[in-house]
């Protein structure tokens, strides 16, 4: 008889948290993209709102790169 073979094999399941994580992001990284003029309304100048809609950019895809590795988990 060979060892494990009575365990069922499952299969990796989706991790909720994960992609809600990554449909955050991505929403925030879209949303941002629009944020320019409307930064660039309330008075500052093109070098700041460049700088924090590239800070807000750049962490969007750091959340969203984190959580697409999380996708699936596998059983315990």
């Amino acid at each position: 008889m060979v060892s494990g073979a009575d365990e069922p094999s499952y299969p990796a399941s989706l991790n909720v948290r994960a992609v809600v994580a990554f449909v955050a992001a991505a929403g925030l990284g879209m949303v941002t993209l629009f944020a320019l003029p409307t930064l660039r309304s309330t008075g500052l100048t093109f070098r700041e709102a460049f700088l924090i809609v590239g800070v807000v950019e750049f962490g969007a895809a750091v959340v969203a790169g984190a959580a697409a590795m999380n996708f699936y988990t596998g059983p315990d």
